[in-house]
């Protein structure tokens, strides 16, 4: 073993020590977010068989979303796979593929300038910078992150070391992970053109195979994608006056992370002198890398940053949020780089003292940063404190309060996203169902009415607001809701009702077979398609009645009572429900109306 061999060994070792004291408590955090829908609420990862679907359907199996990740499902598929829906697994593998990047990036740094030192201090600066949290903590959200980093970085060495073979297999897989892989071959371009090599014929002839491998993607990508066609994505004309503040914000955060958020409320209000100030600063960091072209570890890094930038500032839509620690994960390689190489500059006690101190300034935000993604509550919790103007924070903690049956906070925080940035009458729809789901009518009410307000086409919006007031005792309201949604989409109504009936019969099939927590997926995703089906609302009631919640139980049977009122099992279990809550007259009622439909002949068919 040489002595290069040894120091890299020794690095690893402390590098993964350092890192598993740092992130070690990430590893008892629950699934969060859209974690839910992506890995625990997702049947299509549940076999392995599955995995060459996961190259022809798009990112989430659920609904079209424009991205194209499939290499990240078979990660999750094999994480299923050996840890089931313990998330623990899944925790240990984002912050194993994460110490894998961090060592990557130091090969990489080494192979290119042939500097240790550098090559170890850009790495412990990547490592140990806050703005890698989210990714490591965050399983839907970074993981494509994690796995494309690590697949670009090994292509990256490979190249350097003039492995053609091996950087293209791994480039391959980059892409296939996260499209942020399709700019590596601008990082090619650059490396040769710094090292002398862009002029030699064979070197461009050595493009094809990208090329190539990047041509497979676009066609694989195009048949699994509605929006397949990547430039037509594009959105230059309502982006481009963003793009200076974007990358000047990202790179504020890199430089000072103590701002960091987990939700940001970004203001789009560009004005002529914010604009011409940060188009200004982001000149100005492009004359530096000219500047220093003789010096090639600012140059590149500098080239990194930028270039890996161009997706973040939104001209590609990246998802719901503008901007996210996650997007910043590949662009922080770049500002690693140069922050190192001047650290590197310094007199080596110097250096290593300002490095230490560096690194003790990241971990003690990255200790308690990771706290913030423990579960749905706290993060949720924190979205409301970093962006109080923005809905999506209130909107997802009252969504898991409901969730755990906690009304009083839920009922607190969905009724206060009306008014909220960014609100859409989609969420106010959602609001509006949990509540009604609460008991808590007027409210609902009012909510499916600004709901209705902004989306005047809401067919669900309208036939919830029916069954509300059928429960509040306004027939002749109810009606009006319903005839108005007939009236919008007459098929839509029988296409939603059908595949209620669907989601419902296999509910029950997983009932049976005692899969409780399945069961309740899928009647929920029955009321999602037709909130009035009342045979998904019985079993809802069931089911929480089996768990011992009662009053949920109770609440479930008195909703189907008003939807359907001549099925007697409906009042035989809300008897049931009322004895157990020790409300005897409510009971006796109950029991008293089942035993008359149970002797009565059923009504006429409508």
């Amino acid at each position: 073993m040489t002595d290069s061999q040894k120091a890299f060994i020794y690095r690893f070792l402390f590098i993964t020590v350092l890192l598993l004291a740092v992130f070690g408590n990430t590893l008892n955090h629950g699934f969060v977010w859209d974690d839910q829908e992506i890995i625990v609420n997702n049947p299509i990862i549940q076999k392995l068989g599955n995995i060459p679907r996961f190259f022809l359907m798009e990112d989430i199996a659920t609904g079209p979303t424009g991205f194209y990740r499939p290499v990240t499902y078979v990660s999750f598929a094999l994480d299923r796979a050996l840890w089931g829906l313990n998330p623990v697994g899944f925790n240990i593998t984002n912050l194993a593929l994460h110490i894998a990047a961090v060592m990557l990036f130091y090969r990489a740094v080494n192979a290119l300038f042939r500097d240790d030192r550098l090559a170890l201090y850009s790495a412990l600066i990547f490592s140990l910078h806050p703005i890698v949290g989210e990714s490591v903590n965050f399983h839907a959200g970074g993981r494509n992150t994690l796995l494309c980093a690590c697949f670009a970085l090994a292509s990256l060495h490979a190249y350097v070391n003039e492995k053609r073979i091996r950087s293209i297999l791994f480039f391959t897989l980059a892409i296939f992970s996260k499209e942020f892989g399709l700019l590596l071959p601008a990082l090619f371009l650059i490396h040769d053109t710094v090292s002398g090599k862009g002029s030699k014929k064979k070197t461009w002839i050595g493009y094809f195979p990208f090329l190539a491998a990047i041509a497979i993607y676009l066609i694989l990508r195009s048949l699994s994608v509605v929006q397949g066609n990547l430039l037509k994505t594009i959105n230059i004309a309502e982006n481009f006056w963003i793009v200076p503040q974007t990358i000047m914000s990202y790179l504020k955060l890199m430089i000072a992370p103590i701002d960091l958020k987990t939700l940001y409320d970004v203001n789009n209000q560009i004005t002529w002198i914010s604009f011409i100030t940060y188009s200004l600063l982001l000149l100005a960091l492009i004359a530096a890398a000219v500047v220093f072209r003789k010096k090639t570890e600012i140059m590149f890094g500098i080239a990194i940053f930028l270039l890996f930038m161009l997706p973040v500032t939104n001209l590609f839509p990246l998802g719901t949020a503008m901007m996210a620690d996650r997007y910043a994960y590949f662009s922080l390689f770049g500002f690693s780089l140069v922050l190192a190489y001047g650290i590197s500059r310094l007199q080596t006690q110097v250096g290593i003292v300002v490095m230490v101190l560096l690194c003790a300034l990241y971990i003690s935000i990255d200790v308690r940063r990771n706290g913030y993604w423990k579960d749905e509550v706290t993060l949720f919790t924190q979205m409301t404190k970093d962006a109080p103007e923005v809905f999506v924070g209130y909107m997802n903690l009252g969504s898991t309060y409901f969730k755990l049956h906690d009304y009083v906070n839920a009922e607190k925080y969905l009724t206060a996203i009306p008014g909220k940035k960014d609100l859409t009458g989609e969420f106010l729809l959602e609001a509006g169902r949990a509540l009604w789901e609460m008991g808590r009518l007027e409210k609902a009410i009012s909510l499916l009415d600004q709901a209705i307000a902004m989306d005047r086409d809401s067919y669900l919006a309208y036939l919830l607001a029916g069954a509300v007031h059928d429960e509040m005792g306004h027939p002749d309201l109810a009606r009006s809701y319903r005839e108005k949604a007939k009236s919008l989409t007459p098929r839509l109504s029988e296409a939603a009702h059908q595949k209620a009936i669907s989601a419902h019969h296999n509910g029950q099939t997983r009932m049976a077979e005692g899969l409780n927590d399945k069961a309740e997926v899928l009647f929920n995703k029955a009321l999602s398609n037709a909130p009035f089906f009342a045979p998904a609302i019985i079993d809802l009631g069931i089911l929480s009645a089996r768990k011992g919640d009662t009053t949920s139980a109770m609440r479930y049977f008195r909703r189907a009572a008003v939807l359907d009122p001549h099925n007697p099992t409906i009042y035989d279990n809300l008897s049931r429900a009322y004895d157990a809550l020790g409300r005897k007259a409510e009971a006796d009622t109950a029991r008293a109306r089942f035993n008359e439909l149970s002797t009565s002949p059923a009504p006429p068919a409508h």
